[in-house]
């Protein structure tokens, strides 16, 4: 360490003060335009993100804006199957029904022949 501290006091009194502040003006100089250029790329970087989540915005908006067709769609379908089914069991059991009154108009005429 004690090393390197003397070769850098020797280098500082190799060099004037004009070269010295010229040395640190470009120090500073090229943090800055380090600094400017992550800047920069930060913000690229950013303003990508922000378009990126504006799109997915917009397609959530138009999603949604297409989920009251997709109901109503589906509503119809739903209606549609209600009303197979319902008329599907009605006529099941108008059939039991008819054949309920077969039966017992059977029941019936053949109850009246042995009567007579």
């Amino acid at each position: 360490m004690k090393a390197a501290l003397d070769k850098l006091h020797y280098l500082l009194s190799l060099l004037t003060s004009e070269e010295l502040l010229v040395l640190v003006a470009l120090a500073v100089v090229y943090h800055l335009i380090a600094f400017a250029l992550l800047y920069f790329l930060a913000q690229s970087s950013l303003s990508l993100r922000i378009r990126s989540l504006e799109a997915e915005l917009d397609e959530c908006r138009k999603n949604w804006d297409h989920r009251d067709d997709f109901w109503k769609d589906r509503e119809e379908e739903l209606r549609r199957i209600l009303h197979v089914e319902k008329e599907r069991e009605l006529a099941q059991v108008k059939a039991d029904y008819d054949s309920y009154v077969a039966l017992l108009e059977q029941k019936l005429n053949r109850s009246r022949g042995r009567d007579e």
